[in-house]
């Protein structure tokens, strides 16, 4: 990756993430808008243990040290988060059919302090690939370089949405500040050859111009980077943020509140008052979705507002979805806010 890629898409920051390396000399890479910060992936050791076990895989957001691979990820989350360094975005993704890859999915949730990344563009094209004929494993080598090929030549039209597992995953947390959602385009760059035909395949502006995650701070982000930084991750793990796919339409201007006693945003818990009102406000018409615990309890087609008075505590999360590229795509995945 290189600077030119993150500001031709628009980024405001970039966070860098590799496996079980802490990525040094990125602070301050980009000029102008652009603040990235440090992080590494790990992955729990041993990896070799079989598929059935538990093989998490997470984003370590912050700054410091090479983080190593974890037998007690509890013990590296907590140490870490108590220096406010950390917030882990794990993936619950598992087997892909299309390559066979390794389960590197996250299974420990009853562990504390973890983010959940719902969407991840990469991951969306190996799910895409192989459900045209349904649970089929791609071993045909014809048919996986076809399906291959499909997904090199119009990758966005493989992103339909977060994965219905990992919905309702992510409806069954409903405490505040227990699992705040991000989005990762898990951009790879990868070379592809099909005969005569080579070409990179999901290229990291495509990426980055795909799914994002699109922060709220009460703050300008202003070039310095300890600054930024703090900002950034503050957002992040209190879940002041919404998931967007961009390539439909931009999702900057997406805005989600509750007018009550005082005014609520994504990620914050606040107390159902007589007459609190839900408000959401979408930058173009969609097909808005206010829901709780999973459940669906208002909606509005082809829509830029939607009001709603709740009745009961919660979970309230906004799902907006959008007509592209032929069909009704997820576009804004919005953290809940949570009354009680």
């Amino acid at each position: 990756m290189t600077p030119r890629e993150a500001i031709a898409a628009g980024l405001d920051f970039i966070i860098v993430t590799d496996h079980n390396v802490w990525v040094r000399g990125v602070e301050g890479l980009l000029p102008d808008r652009q603040r990235p910060c440090a992080a590494a992936d790990w992955r729990r050791s041993p990896q070799r243990a079989p598929p059935a076990a538990s093989l998490p895989s997470a984003g370590l957001w912050g700054k410091g040290r090479v983080v190593p691979y974890a037998a007690d990820p509890q013990q590296l989350i907590s140490e870490t988060l108590t220096g406010g360094l950390l917030l882990s975005g794990a993936s619950p993704r598992t087997r892909s059919g299309l390559i066979n890859s390794p389960d590197l999915g996250w299974h420990d949730w009853e562990i504390e302090g973890t983010g959940l990344e719902i969407l991840e563009l990469y991951v969306q094209c190996q799910e895409r690939g192989r459900q045209p004929s349904g649970a089929i494993v791609y071993q045909n080598k014809l048919i996986a370089s076809i399906v291959s090929l499909r997904m090199a030549l119009r990758p966005e039209t493989a992103v339909l949405g977060p994965e219905p597992e990992t919905l309702k995953l992510w409806d069954g947390f409903w405490r505040p500040a227990c699992v705040a959602a991000v989005g990762n385009a898990d951009a790879h760059a990868t070379p592809m050859r099909l005969g005569p035909i080579e070409r990179i395949i999901y290229p990291y502006e495509f990426l980055f111009r795909a799914v994002n995650t699109h922060l709220l701070i009460p703050r300008e982000l202003n070039g310095d980077i300890e600054h930024d930084r703090a900002l950034i991750l503050r957002a992040i793990g209190r879940g002041h943020s919404w998931v967007g796919y961009d390539m439909p339409h931009p999702t900057r201007g997406f805005r989600y509140t509750v007018q009550g006693e005082r005014r609520g945003h994504m990620g914050d818990e606040m107390v159902l008052g007589t007459g609190a009102t839900i408000q959401i406000s979408t930058p173009a018409r969609c097909h808005i979705r206010l829901i709780r615990h999973g459940e669906v309890v208002a909606e509005a087609e082809r829509a830029t507002n939607l009001a709603y008075i709740p009745t009961e505590p919660g979970a309230y999360r906004v799902e907006c979805l959008i007509e592209y590229e032929g069909r009704e795509r997820g576009w804004i995945y919005s953290n809940p806010i949570y009354l009680r």
